[in-house]
């Protein structure tokens, strides 16, 4: 089992698929799908730090496509997430806006921290948000769009992490 991390996919949300250089917003989604499943397998682990999918009806359309167990920490966007029924059945699950992973020594949050639990101990902060420089220390945004529309997996992280050190 692997685990990848990722954020910001806003699935149907013509005006961000557009703002990226996409033909049309089918075209964003299918290449985020086709890169998530490349990685992805269906027993690996995805944390998706925010802004998953604009409404309700196009974040159901577009989680039934893709593998892994997802565990989703709320963005600005994500309000429905609570409301969806594939959240409630096993495979997907909400986490808390500020979701502490101690055995992967992370903190995970849709917003960029200054400040978190384990900082100064070297605990590793991912965040999604607007694309924004991709790491700063031992924070990394997760944005799919630094990210060449994929998840990153959380072992990549951790190689740039130790060769800092």
């Amino acid at each position: 089992m692997k685990v990848f991390i990722t954020s910001d996919t806003f699935f149907g949300r013509k005006l961000n698929a557009v703002s990226n250089g996409f033909e049309t917003l089918e075209e964003m989604e299918d290449q985020i799908i086709e890169n998530w499943n490349g990685k992805v397998k269906p027993n690996d682990v995805v944390y998706h730090l925010g802004n998953f999918g604009w409404d309700p009806i196009s974040t159901e359309s577009s989680i039934i496509h893709l593998n892994g167990t997802i565990f989703f920490v709320g963005g600005e966007y994500d309000k429905h997430l609570s409301e969806n029924s594939l959240i409630k059945v096993g495979k997907h699950h909400l986490l808390p806006v500020i979701a502490e992973i101690p055995k992967l020594n992370l903190v995970l949050s849709h917003w960029a921290l200054e400040n978190w639990l384990g900082k100064s101990e070297g605990t590793i902060h991912l965040h999604g948000g607007e694309k924004s420089q991709t790491k700063i220390d031992k924070r990394f945004c997760v944005n799919v769009k630094n990210w060449n529309w994929s998840p990153v997996e959380y072992d990549f992280i951790k190689e740039i992490v130790d060769g800092v050190n």
